[in-house]
Formats: structure tokens, C-alpha cells, sequence
């Protein structure tokens, strides 16, 4: 028995020599295997743009958004993560300003991302705007045309559906707030959002600047000019950080205070400008009812 025991021990501990690599090279070695088959084919700079591209691809064309939709551009810190993902995607796509952000320049150059990779995407204007929207599908249409040439007949279909989406959701939201029975409600907003209420059709008295960063004499000024000129709401920009002064504002001027997003995902359920775009609409008919109420 004792001779078995010995065998079966010295068995037990071949085994192991041979099992403890295999597993150590499943858990650790097939890491990277799988982190290579996982890299991403497109960074795009915002939610923004990854939301049209994969409105336009098909599934074989992974996307990874660079900007977390509910911060500032210019005040979030990448991740580390974010750097290896630069180093392995095809393409980066990026909006002009972006170039002009420190924090984006230091993640390129950390990846050591070679300009050849880098498409920046030269549609100006606020994006969320219906025919800045239909400008910029129309402009990654063609590039990703060019990119893909396997996949042009289908880009080029899914862009024209696009198109005629977004017309269709522009004519439906006109048609519940038209620019003339909003002409005459007076509002201050952010100037990040100012665009996209000037093309609604509201009296925005001034489009001010982050409200975390007003002074004490500009909340005054802020305060005056709402009184007198009887601001209905206070519009601020859900990326802008602390919303904290800018509902001060709303009160001393008797305004409602609403938050809009200038980018898809920002609010929960908002995958899509389609989403984002509606509801920012959703908030502002609420807002108004409210305003309105006695």
C-alpha cells in the first residue's frame, strides 16, 4: 500500500506540473488574444459622431466613444484604458475643437496616434440642431465610403434614411413648438446651448458663459437683466458641470430652470441624437407648461 500511495502522489504531482502551466496560460496568456480580438475599429471623438457611424455601418465595424456624454469636453480625464485603445483603433474620427483640447492632445500623443488615423470631421455648428445633423451624416457618409468600400451601397442607403429621419422628426417637433408661438417667451441660457434655442424660435436675451465660474457682480447683472426683461426660463447645459447658480438664477427671476444635453447619452434612454433630440423637446414643452401654470 505504501508503494501505491507513493506512485499515486507522484502521479498526483506530475499532473499538477502539467495542468498548473496549461491553466496559468488559459487565464493569462489567452488575455491578450482576446484583447487583440477586441480592439475597437473606430474611436470617435463623441457620442455624437459614434452614434451616426453606427447608424451607418453594419455590425462588423465596432465603435468606442471617447467622451463620456454627461462631462465637459474639456475637463474630464481619460483613462488609461483609453490610451490602448487609441494605440490598436483603425480610425479616430474627431470634431475640430476637439484638436484644440488639451486633454485630448495629451491622450494622442500619449498613444502616439499617427495623424494618418485622425479624420477630423469639418461640419461646424451645434450638432444637435436638425441641418447641422443632417449636414455631418452626410459628411461621414462620404468618408466612410471611402473608408469601406465593401459596405458603400449600404452606408449610402442608411444615410438616406437618416436624412429623411431626422426631416421627419424635425417637421413633428415643429409642429408641437413653432417658432411663432414661442417668439415673444424670453430666456437667458448657456452659450452651448443658445444655438439650438435661437433656431426653436425663443427671445434669448443672452447666452452666458459656464455658470460654475460667474462671479458675484455677474449673478447681479444676471438677476437684472432676467427681471427686466421677464425671462420665462433659465436654460442650462447639462456638460457644463454645477447647476447649482444657474437655479439661483431661476429664482430670483420667478424662471423655470430646465437642463438640455448637447450630446447623445447624456440623459438616461438617450443612445441616439433621435433619443437626445426629443427629449431636450420633452423637457422644454414641460418646462413650458409649468411656466404657464397658475
Amino acid at each position: 500500500m505504501g508503494c501505491i500511495n507513493k506512485i499515486i502522489k507522484s502521479r498526483k504531482f506530475g499532473i499538477s506540473l502539467f495542468v498548473c502551466p496549461l491553466i496559468l496560460f488559459l487565464l493569462f496568456g489567452g488575455c491578450s488574444v482576446s484583447e487583440k480580438s477586441a480592439a475597437t475599429d473606430i474611436i470617435a471623438g463623441t457620442s455624437l459622431i459614434a452614434d451616426i457611424i453606427a447608424d451607418l455601418t453594419d455590425a462588423s465595424v465596432s465603435t468606442y466613444t471617447l467622451l463620456p456624454s454627461s462631462s465637459c469636453p474639456s475637463q474630464f480625464d481619460l483613462k488609461t484604458s483609453d490610451i490602448s485603445r487609441l494605440e490598436q483603433a483603425q480610425l479616430i474620427f474627431l470634431h475640430p475643437w476637439q484638436l484644440k483640447l488639451a486633454n485630448i492632445r495629451r491622450v494622442l500623443d500619449a498613444a502616439e496616434v499617427p495623424e494618418s488615423r485622425i479624420h477630423v470631421v469639418e461640419v461646424p455648428g451645434n450638432w444637435m440642431l436638425p441641418g447641422v445633423q443632417t449636414a455631418a451624416a452626410v459628411a461621414l457618409s462620404e468618408t466612410l465610403r471611402d473608408l469601406y468600400p465593401e459596405q458603400r451601397g449600404i452606408i449610402a442607403e442608411r444615410a438616406e434614411r437618416r436624412i429623411a429621419r431626422i426631416h421627419k422628426i424635425e417637421d413633428r417637433e415643429r409642429e408641437t413648438l413653432p417658432p411663432s408661438a414661442i417668439s415673444d417667451i424670453a430666456v437667458l441660457c448657456n452659450e452651448m446651448q443658445a444655438p439650438f434655442i435661437r433656431w426653436l424660435g425663443f427671445d434669448v436675451v443672452e447666452g452666458y458663459a459656464r455658470s460654475e465660474d460667474w462671479s458675484v457682480s455677474e449673478m447681479k447683472r444676471l438677476v437684472q437683466l432676467g427681471n427686466e426683461r421677464k425671462i420665462m426660463l433659465v436654460i442650462d447645459n447639462l456638460q457644463n458641470g454645477s447647476l447649482r447658480m444657474s437655479e439661483t438664477l431661476a429664482r430670483n427671476t420667478n424662471a423655470v430652470s430646465i437642463v438640455l444635453s448637447n450630446f447623445p447619452n447624456g440623459f438616461p434612454n438617450t443612445p441616439t441624437w433621435e433619443a437626445a433630440f426629443t427629449e431636450n423637446m420633452n423637457r422644454l414643452r414641460k418646462s413650458l407648461a409649468h411656466s404657464v401654470a397658475p
